[in-house]
Formats: C-alpha cells, structure tokens, sequence
C-alpha cells in the first residue's frame, strides 16, 4: 500500500489472547539435538574454525532469535486463537436487500450500513487490476507481506526524508481491518504480519481480495466496491469503466480526502495515481493512460433510491415483509433478500406527477381552510394533503401508492393509516345491498326531509317533496333515500354487508354510518370498489409477490389467486352497480368528467364540512381511490366536495394511465337486460335514460300517473312557484 495511512471503518476488536497449546505456546527450553555443539573427536585432533564459527554463529542466532521471541512474548504478539481468523475466511456476505417492482426494476434498498456484495468472478478486471497497482503491486506473488515493500518503507524511514511510506499489504489490510486496533505500536505491526502470512495458508488470493474488496469502507455511505459503484456512478462494477474503476480503487486509502462530492480536486488527482499506477505495471499503455487524464471527473451526486421512485411504498413494503418473514428473521435489513412487489412503475410515476401537478388545486384550498392551533398555541394554516392508491382489481396488487404531497416534509401514508370518513363514497354498499334484495334501479321512492333522534342528513332542498327512482338517488347522492333505504333494510344487514367487502375498520351501529361517518382506509375503500370492477369477487390486497434469499431460495410467496379470492356478489349485481356508477358521471356527481364513463365507474364522496373529500373510480384492470383533506381533520369551507377536489386529481391520473394500459369494457352478464326509463318515475319511457335489470325484473310499460304533475300547469308546477 502507498502513501498514507488508511482510514478506518467498521468495529475494531481486541487482539485475542492466546490459548494453550495454539499457535504461539513457548518453544522448548533445550536446544535440539541437530544444534548442540558436538562432541571432540577420541582421536584428539583440533575442531575446525570453520566449525566453531558455524556453532557461534548458531548459537547468537538463535539466542537473537529465542530473545527476539521472549520480547515479542512479553509485548502479547503471539496472545491469539488462530482459530480467530475464521472471523475473516467465514465471514458471511453481507448484502443489501433490494427491492423491485414488478417488472424487475429495482426500486429500493435496506440496509443498516451500504453494501452492494461481489463475489470475486464477478469483478471485472479492469478494478482489479486498479486495486492490485494502486494497494499493493506484489499482491499475487507474495506471501502475506511484501519484503520489498518494507524494506523500501523502511529506507524511506531511515533516511529522514519526513515522509511516510506504506507497506501494508491487502492481506494485512485485511486481518488489521477485522482483528486489530488501530493503535500505531510495534506489537501490533507484527500481529498483523503473522495474522497475514497464517491467513494466505488458510484460503486463496481470489477469496481475500474479495472479502477485502466487499468490506472496506469507500465513502459517501458505501462499504465494498459494489456500493461504491452504485453510489458514484449509479451502475453495477460490470459496467464501470477503467477510469470510474481508478476513482473508486484511489478511495481505499482515504475515503474522505478523495471523495469527489466533496473534493473533486483531490479525486482527480487521486485517480490520476492509480491510472499512473495500473500504466508501470504495464496494465494499459501510455496512449489510453493519456487519454484518461484529460478526461474529466465524472460522478454522480447520490439521491437515495428509497425517497425517489415510491417512497410510501418503500415503508409499507418494509413492514409486511418483517410480518411474513418473522417465522424465519424480521430484520430484513443487510440480509441480501430480493423483495419483488407488485409496483407498476410507470403507473406509479403518473400518480406521483399527478399530485404534483395539482399544486394550484392543494393552494386554493389552502386559502380557504381555516387556522387550528398548533402546540405553542399558535394560530396556523392547515396544509391540504392528498393521496392516490391504484390496485389491480382482478388480483388485489397494489399498482401505485402516494401517501401524501411530499415524503420529505411528512412520511405519514395516508393510504393506509390515516382512518378517515368515506362520506357517500360508502353508499355503494347500501344499494348493492339493496339490489341483492330484489330492489330494482327503476323503483320510486319520496324525497322528503328525515331527522334520525338528533342527526338530520342533507338532500339540496330542490329535491325535496319530490318522486325519483333509485338510481338517480344514487347518481346524484341523495342523503334521505338512502338513510330511508338503509333503515328499510336493517343497520345491521348493512354493517354486516360491508365486511362482505373487506372492511375490518369498525363500522359503527349508528344510521350515520349508512351515509359513511365510520371512519376507514383508503386501502379499504379501494378493495370495496374493486368487487364491483371484478364481477364481484374480494380479493386480498397484496404488495408483495415473493421474497428470495440470497441463495435464490424463495422464502415467501404470495398465496395463490384462488386462496385468496371470494365471491361476495354475484356478477349480475356487481354489474347493475357499475353501470349505475357509470351515471355518476353521465348525470350525477362526477358529471364533470362526464366523458370518463365511457370506460370507468366510480362515486364521490364528501365528509361533513368537506373534512375529507373523495373519488373512488374503476376500470375493469385498474381501481384508483383519490383522497383530499387535512391531518387536523380541519373543515375545508367554499365549494369543497369530491367532485371538486378529489374527481380532477382522479381523472387527471386515469388519463395518464390510459395511455400506457390498455382497458378493457365491463363485460355484461347474459341475464342483464337494458331499457330507456323515466328517471324520476321509474317506467319505460323514450324519453328516459338507459337504466340495467336483470332479465325478468324490467320496469312496466305504462306511464305512471304522477309524471302528469310535472307538465306545465300542473298542481306541481303551481307549488313550485
């Protein structure tokens, strides 16, 4: 190793002591027979000079060497198990775990300190041969330690220049960095030689440049080169170029003199060495090193890869997978697992860009929202939140999932913590229990006020003492039908109901809850709207689809579809459901997205005061659940609703998606018929609008008495006025 002193990462250990009958134990306290002086010859003739220069001789060696041996003795040098160096020859790979999404993209990692593992095949040649030059030239030939390298170190030394020259080898390196401190003393230098050279007898070269070049810390984060690679460059080390692999071969000595984010200069200069380095030992030739050295410093400034892709995501998906892997280890974190989720990352960017682009609509609201007051009792401004889940309704994966506005300032993820109030984004329940009752969309019922003991759900006063069909008190979210609709059938049929769809939040036994003051999840919401895009079928949400060890061993896999899967509805009722959420958009709610029925189906759905604003909308592939409000549950005042705040958001994301995933029709059942149907009177009519039945149950011909009152000069008309 030249020039200067490494740098130091990683936990140092204590030199072990020795244990009796290891390496180290006291040699013998006799000299062997081989070197004991002989005896005189009987004959009587003079022993040879030469001889008895060769016994003095031996004998001053090895009293030097039993001396030298005492002293080092003394100092602890030999005090250590040599089994300890298993320490080094069995270190388990250390690796991060990744995550990909589901078409093999990575995106993200966990880990406690950044380790990107390389098994040494795998290297390309050009960082080897950057590291060998760089950190020690002899690495192939020598033994453990490097004579020359120390006795060059050693004249440099001795001569007084007042520079320091480096002779650690990598092996040396290597038993310093796992079982020696870092204190500068003579003992310790010899440890590290003898740990060195009993190291190169227990393993290959290939497997201690590996380990060295895996656990080493270069920087910015990264422990071994394939992090180094990652997180300088963005790339894996097959792909670094002979001048990327210099710059991260010149990290080994000092990673933060030569950091290049930090001191671009010295890394230049730094990379400059090691290319200089690799062209002496005749590793490239002077041409190509010309060429390198002109070259700027290239690198790439590290964004974690956690907070850019699906950070939201990335939490939530940590989490199930300590759940599922805890039988086997909940730390997933450095343990080389590869996580494959159900991500779709390009859906996930649309819902990303989405919100962002909503900025002007979040700012507006915040305009109007009125001040809480913080913990010091300060007045302050609400901050508008919004969030966007997107699952595939035919197999419960989760496709996209922003959490909020903005990771960095809020990590909360209200896609699945926040508990918040549907509004009539719950209604869906209560008519499909409805239909699965024999009811029909052409039935009439009286829109009247209704006071339930102190709650007085709202209707718009124009609907008020009139006839409509229960379609259109669906599509337009009449409050009073609906509770009137909800008593009829039972609270408790209706809460029992709602579970059918996968609702484990508690639904509360109160009539408000029929109009959707229960609080729930936006993963929730999501799955109940995906029954009516799935011909009726509940699907368990899933994130993950499997998770390999770092042996390629799967360890966890999700559950088959059918395991997961039950029908709750039959496809006729989840049929008649959509089409009537279809009218949302063609004459309700959502009509300001009118062209979006076509091929979508959803409900709006508002808290009171507009503390929480929804749009809960299906393709048969996609369900997308759109959320606005506050974490201060803070009143939003204006024109605030789900058709104003969380339908833009909604069709601006399904207008993105459209365009990279194709989507089919719903398909009708057989036993569904249509007819053209009075929309307030519930009879066949050419001047209706196209209501759906099933075969059998069709609305009658005739025209219903009640529609003369609504003809001009009608008592109706006169009331009116």
């Amino acid at each position: 190793m030249n020039g200067q002193q490494h740098d130091q990462s990683g936990p140092q250990s204590v030199f072990p002591r020795r244990v009796s009958g290891q390496f180290g134990s006291r040699p013998p306290q006799s000299l062997p027979p081989s070197l004991a002086e002989p005896p005189s010859q009987k004959t009587g003739k003079k022993v040879s000079i030469g001889r008895v220069c060769l016994t003095v001789t031996l004998f001053v060696l090895f009293g030097s060497a039993w001396g030298a041996y005492s002293w080092f003795d003394n100092l602890g040098i030999w005090d250590f198990d040599q089994s300890q160096l298993q320490v080094i020859t069995e270190s388990k790979e250390v690796d991060n775990t990744l995550v990909f999404d589901r078409n093999g993209r990575k995106i993200g990692e966990f880990f406690s300190n950044y380790h990107v593992y390389v098994p040494f095949e795998e290297m390309p040649k050009n960082l080897i041969n950057a590291i060998v030059a760089i950190e020690d030239k002899n690495f192939w030939s020598h033994q453990g330690i490097d004579i020359q390298g120390m006795a060059r170190a050693l004249w440099v030394y001795l001569r007084g220049s007042g520079k320091r020259q480096g002779a650690s080898t990598i092996t040396q390196q290597l038993v310093r960095h796992f079982l020696l401190s870092n204190e500068k003393t003579v003992s310790r230098k010899f440890q590290e030689i003898v740990l060195a050279l009993r190291l190169e007898r227990m393993t290959t070269k290939e497997k201690i440049f590996e380990i060295y070049a895996n656990t080493m810390f270069l920087g910015n984060g990264s422990y071994g080169v394939g992090a180094a690679a990652q997180r300088y460059f963005a790339k894996s080390v097959k792909e670094l170029q002979t001048e990327e692999a210099a710059l991260i071969a010149g990290l080994f000595q000092s990673p933060s003199r030569y950091n290049p984010v930090r001191y671009p200069d010295r890394a230049k200069a730094r990379q400059n060495q090691v290319l200089k380095a690799m062209a002496r030992l005749k590793m490239m030739d002077q041409k190509k090193l010309a060429e390198m050295i002109k070259k700027p410093l290239e690198y790439k400034d590290y964004h974690p890869l956690n907070a850019t892709v699906a950070p939201y995501l990335m939490d939530y998906v940590e989490e199930k997978a300590r759940t599922v892997l805890k039988s086997t280890n909940a730390n997933i974190k450095n343990k080389g697992y590869r996580i494959y989720t159900t991500l779709d990352s390009t859906l996930q960017e649309a819902a990303r860009a989405t919100i962002e682009e909503s900025a002007n609509l979040f700012k507006d609201a915040e305009r109007l929202a009125l001040p809480t007051r913080d913990a010091a009792g300060d007045l302050k401004k609400p901050s508008i939140e919004g969030a966007i889940l997107v699952t595939d309704p035919r197999n419960g994966e989760i496709l996209a999932m922003v959490g909020g506005r903005d990771y960095a300032r809020s990590q909360f993820n209200r896609t699945v913590a926040a508990s918040r109030s549907p509004g009539s984004a719950f209604k869906p329940v209560v008519y499909s229990l409805a239909l699965e009752r024999g009811k029909k969309w052409s039935d009439v019922v009286f829109v009247s006020p209704i006071t339930i003991e102190t709650y007085r759900p709202r209707t718009p006063e124009n609907e008020y003492l009139t006839e409509t069909t229960l379609l259109r008190a669906f599509y337009r979210s009449m409050n009073g039908p609906t509770v009137e609709l909800g008593q009829e059938l039972g609270l408790s049929s209706v809460i029992d109901h709602a579970k059918k769809f996968g609702f484990t939040s508690e639904i509360k036994r109160e009539f408000g809850s029929i109009l959707g003051s229960s609080v729930v999840t936006m993963v929730e919401m999501a799955r109940m709207y995906s029954v009516f895009a799935n011909k009726g079928t509940l699907v368990k949400t899933v994130s993950i689809l499997k998770i390999v060890d770092r042996t390629g061993n799967v360890v966890y896999e999700a559950q088959p579809l059918a395991k997961r899967s039950v029908q709750v509805l039959s496809p006729e009722i989840a049929y008649l459901m959509t089409q009537g959420m279809k009218d949302v958009f063609r004459h309700g709610t959502g009509y300001r997205a009118y062209q979006m029925a076509e091929f979508a189906a959803g409900k709006t759905g508002t808290s009171n005061e507009a503390k929480d604003n929804w749009f809960c909308g299906y393709t048969p592939n996609l369900t997308a659940v759109v959320w606005v409000g506050t974490d201060e549950y803070t009143e939003i005042p204006g024109a605030a609703g789900g058709a104003t705040m969380a339908l833009p958001i909604w069709e601006k994301f399904i207008t993105k998606a459209l365009k990279v995933r194709e989507t089919p029709l719903f398909e009708k059942p057989s036993s569904i018929v249509s007819r053209r149907v009075h929309q307030n009177y519930g009879h066949v009519s050419s001047s209706g609008i196209t209501m759906f039945f099933i075969e059998g149950q069709e609305p009658p011909e005739e025209q219903s008495a009640l529609e003369t009152l609504d003809k001009p000069g009608s008592y109706r008309d006169v009331f009116a006025h």
